[in-house]
């Protein structure tokens, strides 16, 4: 299949429709990191390691980040 043909049949509701679920899907991928960085957060608190929960408020931060851009993108 050539690119040339695949453009053809992209048109602006069918690419308006996958940047729509990238969004999505990046921001499912945002939340999950969210979870992962509240279990370090808590595995740090309970082995008494700064640097773990430091880590693991980073992550949540920047997870929450991503998360927020994605939903709130606007085209």
């Amino acid at each position: 299949m050539k690119l040339s043909r695949w453009r053809e049949g992209a048109g602006p509701e069918r690419r308006k429709l996958v940047w729509t679920k990238l969004r999505v899907l990046l921001a499912a991928i945002g939340t999950l990191t969210a979870v992962a960085g509240i279990a370090v957060c808590v595995n740090g608190l309970l082995e008494f390691n700064k640097v773990k929960v430091a880590a693991g408020v980073a992550v949540i931060i920047a997870s929450t980040v991503l998360y927020i851009v994605m939903l709130s993108g606007s085209e």
